[in-house]
């Protein structure tokens, strides 16, 4: 009975993920990739930028860099923790930074993307992991609840299954396809990263019913979109 509660609640908060709340949290995304040649110029320009801009909370942005997939070298910049209001702040001077300082050694791989922090798909306390998995899901319109529904689940049974593990999710608010979620999937050590085994089936089953595994596995792979409905890529944090 308690698991019922827990997914009627977290059905609930997923219809109304879209409405815009002054106490959600909200990131922005940006992706850049270096010139030919400008890695060293580009990576030492971003890190005085940082520092100058984006060292304090509400403020922060974390660099990872793409390390498999077509966009291999691209570095990800996520201006995380942000509430509605931030949109509201005059960043001008730091952007007008950027333009002078940075731009000349980078070329623009996708404009800023808003994303609503899903807070029931949340595990882990700590952070930012070294690594990320970071899996995009374009579900077909109207499918979102079977997409919702098997990350949920397998959040809760991972959860149970690893006390370290490690995981965020977000939906996109603005810059982007409404019928797309991002799960961020963390770790420190390849050696560490989550792996699911012969009993990760058996525990999803006791947990949430008979057979429930394949059912909503399935359920989910019918609302992917046909083409590039499931992308994962690896990233590495960039420290500066």
């Amino acid at each position: 009975m308690k698991n019922i509660y827990i997914l009627l609640a977290f059905l609930v908060t997923f219809s109304v993920q879209s409405q815009r709340n002054s106490e959600s949290t909200y990131m922005s995304t940006f992706a850049y990739k270096a010139k030919d040649g400008m890695v060293d110029k580009f990576e030492k320009a971003v890190a005085k930028k940082t520092k100058m801009f984006n060292s304090e909370e509400g403020d922060i942005i974390l660099t990872y860099k793409v390390l498999t997939g077509n966009n291999n070298g691209v570095y990800e910049r996520y201006l995380v923790n942000q509430k509605a209001s931030s949109y509201d702040l005059d960043r001008s001077d730091e952007l007008e930074y950027w333009d002078k300082n940075v731009a000349p050694y980078a070329e623009e791989v996708a404009g800023q993307v808003r994303w609503l922090h899903e807070e029931w798909g949340k595990i882990g306390e700590s952070g930012p992991p070294k690594y990320l998995q970071k899996t995009v899901i374009r579900y077909k319109p109207g499918m979102g609840s079977h997409i919702g529904r098997r990350i949920g689940r397998t959040g809760m049974t991972w959860a149970k299954r690893d006390p370290n593990a490690w995981r965020r999710v977000f939906s996109i608010t603005s810059g982007g396809d409404l019928n797309l979620m991002v799960v961020f999937a963390g770790f420190d050590t390849f050696e560490n990263m989550q792996e699911n085994d012969s009993t990760w089936e058996e525990d999803y089953n006791e947990e949430f019913g008979w057979e429930q595994n394949a059912i909503d596995n399935e359920n989910f792979n019918k609302s992917l979109r046909e083409w590039n409905g499931a992308i994962r890529t690896t990233l590495e944090r960039v420290d500066f």
